[in-house]
């Protein structure tokens, strides 16, 4: 449970997310980004969210660029077949094996881990050829059909690589850029009010569509994060409240409500499976006077370090150890016979005397030593928990009587004889 437990400057940094999440979400900023490590994170969703999208639509996709060649060559073959089929060579061939990347090559490590990076200029390069096509056919009738296949690529890139909006608007201005300058160069004509309207009208439409898209979606990732925060810190709460409950404030071991509800559970195996339970109630001889003598801090620590002596004389996983209230203890022992419980009782006695915690005005010893009652017996359905524990009481209260400092075991056949002290 411990390695669970969050950190403290984990509990603060999810409370400043969730300050953070409530803050953002009350505001609702038309534009808006995350921290570094929140952005990482909105930024791999997305790109799983695009990989989706591609491997869901990668055959037709495929299909509808096979297609867009095919209507090329049965309506355009002449210039199609031009130049020994430049056309073919330097456009549909290299745009093919671009598209043929963008769905296959994702799947390499390199590319996945970088996908965005990697995909820009790939973008890029696939933009501008189908532009230089545009320009290409410019005063023609294959023009118009060339322009719609820009369009067509222009809204699949905004879609399906789904780049934040900045990224995506560099892409665009760089990609028109690139064109324009390479069409100058090579001499290509450029017909301004068409380019002005299929381009950056169409592109501005998609880019302010996609910068929509994305604004909701990161309202969505924070509310899917402020949801799991929620749940995370309402779980952490419980487990909180749960330790409240069921384990001592001071000693840090069960408390009383503890112990009675495993207990009651041992109980009710041992009478189902006629298995022996000893119960071992546990009482620091002369407690009081030790806080008349030593103060109330003192006897705190003596406590704790009982309740640690008691946990290490356990040797089983199933035995259990609680503070019952004030100085007094409560050891469960599952399984285990009259012997087994006083050899427990005689290794507390030697391990509490070991310790030597000083104890002056003790009648019994000069250092702390305790008192212990055991009652061992086979449950049936007659009996009760509660029944049992007075009996270990009884025995812890003859025990004190017989002198302290040792053990005393009672079962519901005989009282044997109480060990005596080291």
């Amino acid at each position: 449970m411990a390695k669970n437990r969050p950190t403290a400057e984990e509990v603060a940094e999810r409370r400043h997310t969730l300050a953070y999440i409530r803050l953002i979400t009350s505001r609702r900023p038309i534009f808006f980004t995350f921290p570094a490590a929140m952005e990482q994170d909105f930024q791999r969703k997305r790109v799983a969210s695009s990989l989706f999208y591609i491997r869901s639509g990668q055959w037709l996709l495929l299909l509808m660029f096979t297609l867009i060649v095919a209507i090329a060559w049965f309506n355009y073959r002449p210039l199609m077949a031009a130049h020994d089929y430049l056309l073919i060579k330097t456009i549909y061939a290299p745009v093919g094996a671009l598209i043929l990347f963008i769905i296959f090559g994702n799947r390499l490590p390199w590319v996945h881990r970088r996908f965005h990076a990697v995909m820009f200029p790939v973008s890029l390069i696939q933009i501008v050829l189908i532009q230089q096509h545009v320009f290409q056919a410019t005063g023609n009738s294959y023009y118009e059909y060339a322009t719609y296949n820009l369009m067509i690529t222009l809204l699949l890139v905004a879609l399906g690589l789904r780049f934040a909006t900045p990224v995506l608007l560099g892409l665009y201005l760089l990609s028109g850029a690139v064109s324009l300058l390479s069409a100058m160069l090579f001499g290509l004509p450029v017909n301004p009010l068409s380019f002005f309207y299929y381009y950056v009208i169409f592109g501005t439409v998609i880019l302010v569509l996609a910068a929509i898209a994305e604004r909701q979606e990161r309202f969505g990732f924070l509310q899917e994060l402020l949801a799991r925060l929620q749940g995370e810190e309402l779980t952490r709460l419980n487990r909180t409240l749960e330790k409240i409950a069921h384990e001592d404030a001071l000693t840090g071991i069960p408390n009383r409500r503890s112990f009675d509800e495993t207990a009651e559970k041992e109980f009710e195996r041992a009478t189902r499976d006629r298995q022996p339970l000893s119960i071992l109630l546990l009482d620091v001889d002369y407690f009081k006077r030790y806080n008349d003598t030593y103060g109330h801090a003192a006897g705190d620590k003596c406590l704790q370090l009982i309740a640690r002596t008691l946990q290490e004389a356990l040797m089983r996983p199933a035995d259990m150890v609680a503070r019952y209230g004030g100085e007094e203890f409560i050891l469960l022992l599952p399984n285990t016979p009259p012997e087994g419980a006083a050899k427990v009782a005689e290794r507390i006695l030697r391990w509490v005397d070991a310790g030597q915690i000083p104890h002056e005005t003790s009648s019994v010893a000069q250092h702390v030593t305790v008192s212990i009652g055991i009652y061992t017996l086979i449950p049936d359905k007659q009996q009760t928990l509660k029944g049992v524990v007075k009996q270990a009481d009884e025995a812890l209260y003859a025990a004190k009587g017989a002198g302290r400092h040792r053990y005393l075991a009672l079962t519901p056949e005989s009282t044997e004889f109480a060990a005596q002290p080291q």
